[in-house]
């Protein structure tokens, strides 16, 4: 028998509390083996049961423990695998021998849609050999542990985005990759939507640039033609413009030949190598054949823009390969000016197909901007040729083409009018012709006029060259040359007699010629230019008078000051002292044939001296200041007798002769308003004539006066019109209603081209600006006849009446007829 423990037992103490022990009994044997009894032990175990029941407790919480975590992960992991389930991405877990350890729904879905699941199966059984292909090489350098992020498309209109990430052990080897990916198709969709509309964008700002710098081409070509005078400078600017403010490669402007080779010829160029000869060795012509193909000459040819995008591939061009350098693409426009195609601007790109439609439109209204500033430029030449033609008429001689009267003393006036310097000695030199009107006469006015040419040829040939040479009109020549003193001038004079006392050959004949020469310094003679022609024309007669054939200005007849103090004197008090008699000479309607008018004249009928004409006192009276009484006294006259008209119903305007120093005098128009005020005179009867030199000497106080007289109701003439130096331009400012032709003029129109030139272009030039002419000097049926033909308005002179006393005009305007002019005639 074995010993054994004995379990769960317990004694009971005398006090009945129970103690938990533990007992054992073991048999006890003879020698024998015989059972001969049996030892029972029992020990106390309350602190076993205690730790045991403990350790028991303790073993059921843990279990309770393990299950709760337990089921706690299983909940994590469900969440977990929702979630990694539930998100927009594509999610696996790949171990390092490329199979696969987890995968979520989408990612399964995606590429393995017909299969449950996929762990433990290949990458490449998964992704397919294509795909594959695509991702080993990455799969490579993640599983070398680099991470790798890429964007592919593994089917047609899906794309993704993949991030391979490695998982590293504790150790740092590999153990396998993450996957991430996500669906990027919508993104890419945005992405080739924003990459078209940034493509339409740059295209339509590429556009946008194109129409921009056609825009800057035309404010600039429109700035240019602002500023340009002149033809030439206006296409080489336009050229400048193109390129510089356009910035296009090179702009170039052709014209037209005007022969029957239709060559076409450079004019303006920007930015071509070699420039204008460079261009015209290419040979272009307009002509329908193989040299007449390039855009520039069907542009001329069909008068319409033309447009090549790339001219290196054009075959038009192909004969131009060589010489187009960096340009590619080109636009022509023909230049239309007056109705016909002139050439063209032809513009080039260094881009192809850089002209698009907006923008060739632009450029098609800068070209036609060129044409018309080249349609302006021209017209306004033509107008200023034309003017300086008719200048160059009124201040030139036709027959010998020296400078007239106008010229000279408009020259000689710039010469002594420099008062900022001391006075430069000059010499003013007057040839009249003698004998003229007998060769005329004897040989005819062609031979006459043939020795007028040659005369002053010699005067130009041997004049020294500072010299200025004129014909002062008819049979008188004049010359401006410096000279120091009386001795220098007489000099001139005889070196220049030497050379036209030589004999003329006319008519195949030699015929000597002589003239009479008279001499006047300045500032020894004058201070004016006035003075100076004066005395020059004085000393000519004072040469005939003598007998000599040259004459300096005799002084002698100035130094009588005593006699013009007394004349002077007298004059003053004939003003006052009713010695003064009211003229009249007659105006006539050269159309109509009526008196239409009367200019008023002052005479001096002195008691010892009798009538004194007005050329003895009116410079006198200029000179001392009494030309404003007198100018008064006429003006008064002349409204007495208008009055005294009217009462009798036959008022007739009468004209009267403002001199410069009254036209100066604000207080003779205040004057005349009072005077005027105290007649019963109607507006318009009362006329003022002011000379041309006059209403030039003060041009702008002469326009606010002419216009403070024409609001007054006062018709307005200008005197004396072509003896001046007015400028047409300022004539047609002033509010004149008459121009009156000078009897110079008038007085030589049928034996003096010039002069009949003159006539006939003021008369023209008087009408285009609205006014009517009035010829002073008719002398003759001829000059009536003439002026008539030519549309002249009015006439005056000796062969319609000489002036007469007012108190007669009545009688012989009622008595006048024009037949009578040409039955005397």
């Amino acid at each position: 028998m074995r010993t054994r423990p004995a379990e769960h037992t317990s004694l009971i103490a005398r006090d009945g509390s129970e103690c938990p022990i533990s007992d054992s009994a073991a048999p006890i044997r003879d020698s024998n083996g015989q059972l001969r009894g049996a030892v029972l032990v029992f020990r106390d175990v309350t602190a076993e049961r205690t730790a045991q029941r403990i350790i028991q407790e303790h073993n059921a919480a843990l279990q309770a423990d393990v299950r709760q975590r337990t089921q706690e992960w299983q909940e994590s992991q469900s969440h977990l695998n929702n979630v990694i389930s539930s998100v927009p991405a594509l999610i696996a877990y790949v171990d390092a021998q490329q199979r696969y350890v987890y995968v979520n729904s989408q990612y399964r879905e995606c590429f393995a849609p017909d299969r449950d699941d996929i762990t433990g199966e290949s990458v490449s059984n998964i992704l397919g050999e294509q795909l594959y292909a695509l991702a080993s090489p990455l799969i490579d350098k993640v599983l070398a542990g680099e991470s790798q992020t890429y964007d592919w498309q593994p089917f047609p209109g899906i794309w993704q985005s993949f991030q391979y990430i490695p998982n590293f052990r504790i150790h740092g080897d590999i153990d396998g990759y993450y996957i991430l990916g996500t669906d990027i198709t919508e993104r890419k969709r945005y992405e080739e939507r924003i990459h078209a509309l940034n493509v339409e964008l740059g295209q339509r700002v590429h556009e946008l640039e194109r129409i921009g710098r056609a825009l800057r081409t035309l404010s600039a070509g429109n700035r240019t033609m602002l500023r340009a005078t002149e033809e030439q400078s206006l296409l080489e600017s336009m050229c400048h413009a193109i390129v510089t403010a356009g910035g296009y490669g090179m702009a170039a402007v052709w014209y037209i030949s005007s022969d029957a080779t239709t060559e076409l010829i450079p004019m303006a160029e920007c930015n071509y190598p070699g420039g204008l000869p460079a261009l015209r060795s290419l040979g272009l012509i307009a002509a329908d054949n193989e040299q007449g193909q390039s855009l520039t000459a069907i542009a001329i040819r069909t008068g319409k823009v033309q447009c090549v995008h790339d001219l290196r591939i054009d075959s038009n061009h192909v004969r131009w390969h060589d010489q187009l350098g960096k340009l590619s693409s080109g636009a022509s426009c023909p230049l239309l000016v007056n109705g016909k195609v002139i050439g063209a601007l032809s513009i080039y790109d260094t881009d192809t197909n850089a002209f698009g439609e907006d923008e060739v439109a632009l450029l098609t209204d800068s070209a036609d901007d060129l044409a018309f500033g080249i349609s302006t430029l021209r017209t306004r030449n033509e107008q200023q040729r034309v003017q300086a033609e008719i200048n160059h008429m009124l201040r030139h001689d036709s027959l010998t083409g020296l400078p007239n009267a106008i010229e000279f003393q408009e020259v000689l006036t710039a010469k002594v009018a420099d008062t900022n310097s001391l006075p430069v000695p000059l010499a003013a030199l007057q040839f009249n012709i003698e004998r003229l009107s007998e060769i005329n006469d004897a040989l005819g006015f062609n031979n006459g006029d043939q020795i007028l040419r040659d005369f002053g040829k010699r005067l130009q040939r041997h004049a020294p060259e500072s010299a200025y040479v004129a014909r002062l009109r008819g049979d008188e020549f004049a010359i401006i040359a410096p000279a120091k003193d009386i001795d220098s001038a007489l000099a001139l004079a005889d070196e220049l007699e030497m050379h036209i006392s030589r004999p003329f050959q006319v008519a195949d004949i030699e015929l000597d010629v002589s003239a009479r020469i008279g001499i006047a310094l300045f500032p020894e003679h004058g201070k004016t230019s006035d003075e100076i022609l004066r005395r020059m024309g004085k000393a000519t007669v004072q040469a005939k008078n003598r007998g000599l054939s040259r004459c300096v200005f005799d002084t002698s007849n100035q130094k009588n000051q005593a006699g013009r103090l007394t004349m002077a004197s007298e004059l003053r008090r004939a003003i006052t002292g009713n010695q003064l008699r009211l003229f009249l000479q007659p105006k006539v309607d050269l159309s109509s044939g009526n008196v239409c008018g009367a200019e008023a004249l002052v005479r001096w009928m002195h008691p010892m001296k009798g009538l004194i004409p007005p050329g003895l006192f009116i410079d006198l009276a200029e000179q001392t200041g009494l030309i404003k009484p007198l100018t008064e006294w006429v003006i008064v006259a002349a409204l007495d007798l208008l009055q005294s008209w009217e009462e009798k119903g036959c008022a007739i305007p009468i004209a009267v002769n403002i001199s410069a120093r009254n036209f100066r005098d604000e207080k003779l128009f205040e004057n005349y308003r009072q005077w005027h005020s105290e007649r019963a005179v109607s507006a318009g009867l009362l006329e003022v004539e002011i000379t041309e030199s006059t209403v030039m000497e003060n041009a702008d106080y002469a326009l606010g006066a002419l216009k403070e007289l024409r609001n007054a109701g006062i018709p307005l003439y200008v005197d004396d019109f072509g003896t001046g130096y007015s400028s047409l331009s300022y004539l047609q400012k002033l509010p004149v209603d008459y121009i009156k032709i000078d009897q110079s003029f008038v007085s030589a129109m049928h034996h003096d081209k010039d002069s009949a030139t003159i006539v006939r272009s003021t008369i023209d030039l008087v009408h285009d600006l609205g006014r009517k002419t009035v010829a002073e000097g008719v002398e003759t049926k001829e000059h009536w006849d003439l002026l008539k033909e030519l549309g002249c308005d009015i006439a005056q002179g000796y062969f319609i009446a000489k002036p007469m006393p007012a108190s007669e005009f009545l009688k012989w305007a009622e008595d006048f007829r024009v037949c009578q002019l040409q039955s005397d005639g």
